[in-house]
């Protein structure tokens, strides 16, 4: 993730460098070059607010995984229909996170995404 960082840091500070070169040079003016930044740093707020979302959607689907794992139910609703999975009935595909049917139960070969799902703690 750090190498990751440096690489935006790095590019960032190649930018800043191009926008003075080219305002310096009477390429762009003033104006131009305040309107890119204002441009780029609603982009950059556009990129933080998507990965706020995308982390808080990746840790709820974690935090199913793990419950499902653990040997309890999820309430999982398919269409107008509301199931309950448990481990005696789905297996876990973590590759794809759904919920497929087991043979020999009545729900084989059934894919429930794991996003579908909710635990409710009923104990």
């Amino acid at each position: 993730m750090l190498k990751y960082g440096l690489i935006v840091v790095l590019l960032g500070f190649l930018l800043f460098l191009l926008l003075q070169l080219l305002a310096s040079y009477n390429i762009i003016s003033a104006k131009g070059k305040i309107f890119i930044a204002g441009f780029l740093v609603v982009i950059a707020m556009g990129i933080g607010v998507f990965t706020i979302i995308q982390d808080k959607s990746d840790d709820k689907l974690t935090s199913l995984a793990q419950i499902f794992l653990q040997g309890k139910n999820l309430e999982c609703q398919i269409g107008a229909k509301t199931l309950e999975a448990n481990s005696e009935i789905f297996n876990f595909v973590s590759g794809t996170l759904t919920l497929v049917g087991k043979e020999n139960t009545p729900y084989f070969r059934m894919v429930v995404p794991l996003k579908d799902c909710v635990f409710n703690n009923v104990d």
